[in-house]
């Protein structure tokens, strides 16, 4: 019996280990959210908060590519919250197919400046040149100069050698001289990406 006491506290740790805590969490959101993407997606509504904020993280964090279309639409979600983290992850795992809805989400009414801040962060991460000539709409439409500096320096990273020269001819006549230097900035980033370009396709192929 004495020894079967002295054996009761070495399995209550074994049962309480962070091991078998983390299979415990995972069995509870298995049961509470399904192994599907679809099954995932169908908490985005949520009343619970929190629900919908974790439906959000599995499809950010999964690897199945319907996960994308599930985060564009959560990008339109009433949950302050659970749209940047939408916006984040597709920014994280560089879905092109998000670029076009999230360029054109920064000109929808009622989109908000931390929202605008976490989709031009993602635009920049997917890198898509298509997308920068509406992010150079923004730019000109834009009165925030967090925002407008945000956007320029994501134009710098994917923007054409047509968007640096318009951008170039933007900075002629932006009054704001800090606005006006990341103008520039950005337009030689692009001017000087086109030129390695230029260069790389000009090198001569390896030997046969």
């Amino acid at each position: 019996m004495f020894a079967l006491l002295l054996a009761l506290p070495a399995r209550a740790e074994i049962a309480d280990s962070p091991k078998n805590q983390v299979d415990q969490a995972d069995r509870y959101k298995t049961a509470k959210f399904g192994k599907t993407v679809e099954a995932w997606a169908s908490h985005l509504n949520d009343k619970d908060p929190e629900a919908r904020l974790e439906a959000v993280k599995l499809l950010g964090e999964s690897a199945d590519p319907q996960a994308n279309q599930y985060l564009i639409e959560a990008v339109d979600n009433s949950d302050a919250r659970v749209a940047p983290l939408a916006v984040d992850y597709l920014g994280r795992v560089k879905a092109k197919d998000a670029a076009p809805v999230l360029s054109e989400r920064l000109f929808l009414k009622g989109t908000n400046a931390v929202l605008n801040q976490h989709i031009l962060v993602a635009l920049g991460r997917i890198g898509d040149p298509d997308a920068s000539q509406r992010i150079l709409d923004f730019v000109q439409g834009e009165t925030d100069p967090s925002l407008r500096g945000t956007a320029i320096r994501v134009l710098g990273e994917i923007g054409s050698q047509a968007i640096g020269t318009d951008l170039r001819k933007l900075s002629e006549h932006e009054s704001d001289s800090q606005q006006r230097t990341l103008m520039q900035d950005a337009a030689a980033r692009i001017a000087a990406r086109a030129t390695d370009a230029a260069q790389g396709s000009s090198l001569p192929g390896p030997h046969k």
